[in-house]
């Protein structure tokens, strides 16, 4: 009896997060925001050989008047540059509206990265906020060039936000 309330407790609480967590405010809807940051520290290649790295990160997401989000990225750093597109409900990313901020996670195979969006109260601008999160202090995710790489020392420099009316992606 006891993890059966339990168990309906858990799914009232995400019925009820769920419920606020994805409908967009209606002040950027039909908006785009456009998301930019470096990261750098130590990776550690597959060899084990480690050295620096800076790596320049994009994301741009579409809100549709009907709420729903799509999103372009770019990663390039000497080694690489890799890109895509993602439709509502594709991808590894975790998007979605929490009242009135947007927020991302992107999962790694060591680690994740939150992406936080506030806007202020008209939704003409827009701050970012990144945090990279790990476990002892090591992050293990693919870089701009595909290969595997083991992370320690990541920081986040250079973060901006902006918002333009209007699909970005329409042209």
């Amino acid at each position: 009896m006891r993890m059966i309330c339990l168990t309906a407790s858990i799914i009232f609480i995400f019925a009820l997060h769920a419920s606020c967590a994805f409908a967009a405010p209606a002040g950027i809807l039909n908006k785009t925001i456009t998301i930019s940051f470096a990261t750098t520290g130590m990776a550690k290649s597959p060899d084990g050989r480690s050295k620096g790295f800076t790596t320049k990160l994009s994301r741009t997401i579409y809100v549709s008047s009907a709420g729903r989000l799509f999103s372009r990225y770019r990663a390039t750093n000497r080694g690489g540059d890799r890109s895509g597109e993602i439709a509502p409900g594709q991808g590894k990313a975790s998007v979605s509206f929490q009242g009135d901020r947007l927020v991302a996670v992107i999962p790694f195979e060591v680690g994740a990265r939150q992406v936080t969006v506030t806007f202020d109260p008209s939704y003409s601008s827009c701050s970012v906020n990144v945090i990279e999160g790990h476990s002892g202090g090591v992050i293990r995710r693919k870089g701009p060039n595909g290969v595997m790489y083991e992370l320690s020392g990541v920081t986040t420099t250079s973060p901006s936000c902006s918002i333009q009316s209007g699909n970005a992606f329409a042209s």
